[in-house]
């Protein structure tokens, strides 16, 4: 729903740093050089000639990865067929018993959470909180409906999940990449929503890369005085921009996020949210942000450095696109502010 607030470049200078972090405390690079000489072989190989892309790469060149390992994997897992053609049970092995030994060896050096010295538990989970706190996202990029913050204390602790864009129970090796691993909340990342869905740049919002804003946005379609007066109700739902069409590539990624992640249905209860909203605008037109903009003075200087800061008092949470990380609920209060007459 919103983007991490860095630029592309900013993001890669973040990836660099995360790359020298992850391969000297994971020493990844001689766990894969130094693999021994069976099946994954050629599949380790190939990954240490590939690392830094991989751990690096932007998501459209992870894309291109995973098509380039796709065969080497597939090879790997029939020569392992060949050479133990029967599982444990003593029948002949399954192509989900194949993808669990991949899988497994894969985990071995790209090891995000399987063992105590694993990316999330190692040292308490030391650098899976140095990326949270790097990265400084208050709220989930998927959904701005809660919290995420990080906190490394002695006696508290949090930080957002890490959703992997690209799942990583089907592409292993991207377990530890960079730009495969979102901040996000419990709920975005459970089962119940993304789970184990697969993702991808053409059916999804990749959150380092864009948003959902001037996509859709949140609409009520009632008029501030039936609602005000008449006390009419409204169905709070995220319609498509008037500028975009169904078909653009971008309204079907965002739609692909909204269906995933249920926002519709998620935010249905936060309708006390824009009721407020409404009153607020309506209260307050933009005349009168203006004169509370120049009113408002302590010993002659303005206590408000902008009328977009009485706006904010006004509505109770950030305006600009810029700050949409900061808070929950962000574009939610913006969009019906807008739909109101409160001008951003």
């Amino acid at each position: 729903m919103v983007k991490v607030p860095y630029s592309l470049s900013e993001l890669d200078q973040m990836a660099i740093a995360f790359y020298k972090d992850i391969v000297k405390e994971f020493d990844i690079l001689k766990q894969l050089t130094n693999w021994k000489k069976d099946e994954m072989k050629p599949v380790m190989d190939h990954l240490a000639s590939r690392l830094g892309t991989i751990i690096c790469g932007r998501p459209d060149q992870l894309e291109a990865e995973i098509q380039l390992i796709q065969s080497i994997a597939y090879t790997a897992k029939q020569n392992y067929k060949i050479k133990n053609p029967l599982n444990s049970k003593g029948r002949p092995i399954t192509d989900a018993q194949l993808n669990a030994w991949f899988k497994g060896e894969i985990f071995k050096v790209f090891d995000y959470d399987l063992t105590v010295d694993s990316f999330t538990k190692k040292d308490s989970g030391r650098l899976a909180y140095k990326l949270a706190r790097k990265l400084n996202m208050n709220t989930c990029p998927y959904c701005n409906a809660n919290y995420t913050f990080t906190i490394r204390k002695k006696k508290l602790k949090a930080r957002p999940q890490f959703d992997h864009f690209y799942n990583k129970g089907r592409y292993p090796y991207l377990s530890l990449s960079f730009y495969n691993l979102i901040p996000s909340c419990a709920l975005c990342n459970s089962g119940a929503l993304k789970g184990q869905k697969v993702f991808s740049l053409a059916k999804n919002i990749h959150p380092y890369l864009e948003s959902i804003e001037n996509i859709y946005q949140f609409r009520t379609k009632i008029d501030a005085v039936d609602f005000l007066v008449s006390s009419n109700s409204f169905e709070l739902k995220m319609v498509l921009c008037a500028k975009m069409k169904k078909s653009d590539p971008l309204s079907i990624k965002a739609k692909g996020n909204i269906e995933v992640f249920a926002l519709d249905d998620r935010y249905k209860y936060h309708k006390d949210i824009a009721e407020s909203v409404i009153k607020n605008s309506y209260i307050y037109s933009n005349t009168a942000v203006e004169d509370l903009y120049k009113t408002f003075e302590i010993n002659g200087k303005r206590i408000f450095n902008s009328e977009l800061e009485v706006k904010e008092l006004i509505v109770g949470n950030y305006l600009s696109s810029a700050d949409s990380h900061r808070r929950i609920h962000t574009k939610l209060v913006k969009d019906i502010a807008e739909e109101f007459g409160l001008v951003i």
